[in-house]
């Protein structure tokens, strides 16, 4: 049954203002009614626009997340900063003079970033491994891998492995195009096997108007934009604060009238990881433990737009924050105070009880730092304030297990002065290495084994067990060969000697014969008193003709005629037994274990370091007074061996003459026969 066309007309008229639809497999009518599906569209339209503000209200409200500080590493005049230049202006739309210190910039709706580039030396790439989250490793692709990038990625492995993506620069110097694929495929299987397995890799080509192509730079920041973070348990367990600006505010009379008294400064940074209470005291790289004399909250120097909630960042609306490179985004009042979107009650009570919250920008005042912290200061190497517990700063032993660098030249030698970084801190001790000799044993050794791991037993602030920790042997600013001496891990700790009471040291006690007789002597200068030779009695000694044992004290009657003969000695004297008559001119050789003395020096190391024995001994040679350990002008280099593909056996070129000769005449002879 089918509809008449005749009837499209009254059909039309009737339900005017309202769709029609046709279905074909029943000829039946389907009329929807505009009119409510313009007032449901306005409803929903309505809805959508009140959640829209209930989650724009809700944004508002919720913590803004801290900046990630994305470092930039890599040797010196690899192109650092030049590329944080061009990140800071793909971001900002803003040219950068100079790069110092960090550099905070709003990089997209919930997201901010802080560039910080990695001084180069041991200081700093200490102190760059405990706060970096993501790291760019710089590398010149027409030189290749340097030392500087393998000193960083050990550091990293020991204080945690945050994100790592490399770069590749310089790379318009390689001017064939097989050789740059090949380039290319090259490095990027040697950072991905030596560095970090499945990294990214990202290439820049050359410069355009003294910056890197545009398109390049774009991949890298959009990348970085929209890539995940994943928290380090250190630096989510402590709170810490990277300082973007620093400032001595010690009174100016007191420096007129003694210009090396101690300083009163006052820092600024994002507080990160966990909440920072009050009365915590912090600990600034390289300067010491100190109490902390105030703690501020104030204003976001760098917070995120308030349209970027809802919508990305336009050009106009984006930030950044570079005290150190000399741009400022907000001017601090001395008394200046930050109120949050609660109440001045709430705000204070939540201080005292939670203490202030992971993001907040915080303004640290310490009292009391040494004046060399104040003249030293260097823009280009931040300053890292890490929060330590009522655990962190006591002081004992710490029993380790160790293990020397492959790529060190030297044996690390026992009480030796090395500088250790467990934690916030690095300071200087001298460890005594021992091995496991059976039982609770451990023996000394001189020195740490040259393929294998030991243990070390050394006295410094405490660290948990299972904290890893790196060693080096000074802080100089000269370059060694590889300036990572050797990496560790905490196994034990006690503010008692029992650990150091353990070690025990081989040594050798020496006598000489009184008289000899058959084949017994009575033994001097070798024991302290008669009740060491009670205690050792039975005991092996030798001497280079025969082997004997320890018997026993010698009798008073000895003793009286020795004091006769003129021998002070009342005590000490053994009577021992050997094989067979020895003569007056041995000397007579006893092995024993001793403890080994407490050790209880270490301290905070803010200079090179103290200098070990040999490099004394060095420094008093009146040859040649100026030879000390090798100072490397050159760049580094470090060149991997390639894997030889395995391409089966090969037969020599004679060999296979001869053989195709041989089949030859076998195969004539079948004919012949």
């Amino acid at each position: 049954m089918g509809i008449d066309s005749s009837s499209f007309s009254s059909i039309s008229n009737r339900y005017e203002g309202r769709f029609v639809r046709h279905r074909d497999y029943n000829n039946s009518l389907i009329i929807y009614d505009k009119k409510s599906d313009d007032s449901r569209n306005a409803q929903s339209q309505a809805a959508t626009t009140d959640q829209k503000e209930v989650q724009l209200q809700h944004d508002l409200e919720e913590e803004e997340p801290v900046p990630y500080v994305v470092l930039v590493q890599g040797p010196p005049k690899v192109g650092k900063s030049m590329l944080i230049k061009s990140l800071v202006k793909f971001f900002t739309m803003h040219h950068l003079d100079n790069v110092r210190g960090p550099i905070t910039v709003v990089s997209g709706k919930h997201r901010r970033l802080q560039f910080v580039e990695c001084p180069n030396d041991v200081n700093g790439m200490i102190d760059a491994a405990k706060y970096a989250d993501l790291v760019l490793f710089c590398i010149d692709a027409s030189y290749g891998f340097e030392m500087e990038t393998f000193e960083f990625f050990n550091l990293l492995q020991v204080h945690g492995f945050p994100n790592v993506i490399g770069v590749l620069s310089h790379l318009d110097k390689i001017k064939c195009d097989g050789q740059l694929k090949v380039t290319k495929q090259r490095l990027s299987r040697q950072f991905r096997n030596e560095i970090y397995g499945g990294a990214e890799l990202f290439y820049l080509s050359r410069l355009d108007n003294g910056m890197y192509m545009d398109d390049e730079i774009h991949n890298l920041a959009m990348f970085i934009s929209v890539m995940k973070f994943n928290p380090l348990s250190w630096q989510t367990a402590h709170p810490y604060v990277l300082v973007d600006h620093f400032e001595d505010v010690t009174s100016p009379e007191r420096v007129q009238i003694d210009n090396t008294c101690d300083r009163n400064i006052v820092m600024y940074g994002y507080l990160r990881g966990s909440n920072f209470k009050r009365g915590t005291k912090v600990h600034i790289a390289g300067a010491g433990d100190f109490p902390v004399y105030g703690i501020t909250s104030l204003a976001d120097p760098c917070s995120l737009p308030i349209a970027a909630k809802m919508k990305g960042v336009n050009d106009k609306e984006r930030l950044f924050y570079a005290p150190m490179s000399g741009l400022w985004g907000l001017l601090y009042d001395k008394d200046a105070e930050y109120v949050d979107e609660l109440n001045d009650n709430d705000e204070v009570t939540r201080s005292e009880i939670e203490g202030f919250r992971a993001g907040t920008y915080l303004k640290l005042e310490v009292h009391d730092v040494p004046f060399e912290m104040t003249k030293n200061i260097d823009p280009n190497c931040p300053i890292l304030v890490g929060g330590i517990s009522l655990e962190d700063e006591n002081v004992g032993y710490m029993q380790a297990r160790l293990k020397r660098h492959s790529w060190h030249r030297k044996l690390l030698k026992t009480r030796d002065p090395i500088i250790v970084s467990a934690g916030w801190r690095r300071y200087q001790t001298r460890p005594i290495y021992a091995q496991e000799d059976g039982g609770n044993r451990l023996h000394r050794i001189d020195s740490t084994p040259e393929h294998t791991d030991c243990l070390a037993m050394f006295w410094g602030p405490l660290a948990p067990p299972d904290t890893g920790f790196v060693a080096v042997h000074n802080l100089a600013g000269n370059k060694a060969a590889f300036r990572i001496s050797a990496m560790g891990v905490i196994l034990d700790f006690t503010q008692a000697a029992e650990i150091v009471a353990k070690i025990l040291k081989k040594c050798n006690q020496v006598g000489t014969p009184l008289q000899t007789f058959k084949k017994t002597a009575p033994i001097k200068d070798m024991f302290t008193s008669d009740l060491e030779i009670d205690w050792l009695k039975g005991a092996a000694i030798q001497t280079a003709r025969a082997r004997g044992n320890v018997e026993k004290a010698a009798k008073k009657k000895l003793v009286s005629e020795l004091i006769r003969k003129g021998d002070q000695r009342r005590e000490g004297i053994a009577s021992c037994s050997f094989q067979h008559k020895i003569s007056l001119c041995d000397k007579v050789f006893m092995r024993v274990w001793k403890q080994v003395s407490e050790l209880k020096d270490s301290g905070d190391c803010t200079g090179q370091g103290m200098e070990s024995v040999g490099e004394l001994k060095d420094s008093l040679n009146k040859v040649d007074p100026a030879r000390r350990q090798q100072t490397i002008t050159q760049r580094r280099g470090v060149v991997f061996a390639e894997k030889k593909k395995n391409t089966g056996n090969r037969i020599c070129k004679e060999y296979q003459r001869s053989l195709s000769g041989l089949l030859f005449d076998t195969r004539k002879s079948n004919l012949i026969g």
